[in-house]
């Protein structure tokens, strides 16, 4: 009899070790899952509000408006839009004067197309979309602009649109220009604007 019970103990303790040892596995295969299934989500119900929101239409606009920061890559578009029927004015959103995003600068003193003829050049305030939509309500006090076409970045569009909708009484449409991102600028992005989207939906306009 003791023999027999020393027998089964020892049997059965290894048997609880290996157990032991499986579970702690299982239980991260089933949160790497259900982490990689949330991830998956996330990213399917972000593709048309970042990745591929409606486009906007920028036909018979009498304003084109790029938001900042004035890359390159949004200044041509507003070029492009603005040869396509005729030089409607360009109205664009600069920081103050030797400040940059980043390494580059987009204060007026440092962007060649602020000193062309139909050109305005504005630092909003605050310098935020909201503050942005705010000039362009400024600059409709003064110029009386019909429909303005904005002019962001692709992963911004859906918030543009929906602050100058709350904040500004203009006519606006909103399209955006790709941007090579990297899949860390992407996963960046949709933290980002989803963060600024819940600000902005809490934030009175300015």
């Amino acid at each position: 009899m003791t023999t027999s019970s020393s027998s089964g103990i020892g049997t059965a303790r290894p048997r609880r070790r290996i157990v032991a040892w499986l579970l702690p596995g299982r239980r991260g295969r089933r949160l790497a899952l259900a982490l990689g299934s949330t991830i998956l989500l996330i990213a399917i119900a972000g593709l048309p509000v970042f990745v591929f929101p409606p486009p906007g239409d920028p036909g018979d606009a009498s304003l084109v408006y790029v938001i900042g920061p004035p890359q390159q890559e949004r200044l041509d578009l507003a070029r492009t839009l603005r040869d396509a029927d005729r030089p409607v004015p360009l109205l664009i959103s600069v920081s103050d004067s030797g400040t940059g995003h980043g390494e580059a600068r987009f204060d007026a003193a440092a962007l060649d197309v602020c000193r062309r003829r139909g050109v305005t050049c504005e630092t909003p305030d605050p310098f935020t979309t909201a503050g942005e939509s705010r000039l362009l309500d400024r600059y409709d006090a003064t110029h009386e602009s019909g429909k303005t076409v904005v002019v962001t970045f692709t992963p911004h569009v859906a918030r543009t649109r929906y602050i100058f909708a709350k904040c500004s009484a203009a006519d606006v449409t909103v399209v955006g220009v790709d941007t090579d991102l990297t899949l860390f600028d992407w996963v960046f992005q949709y933290a980002y604007q989803s963060a600024a989207f819940v600000k902005a939906w809490l934030t009175p306009c300015p």
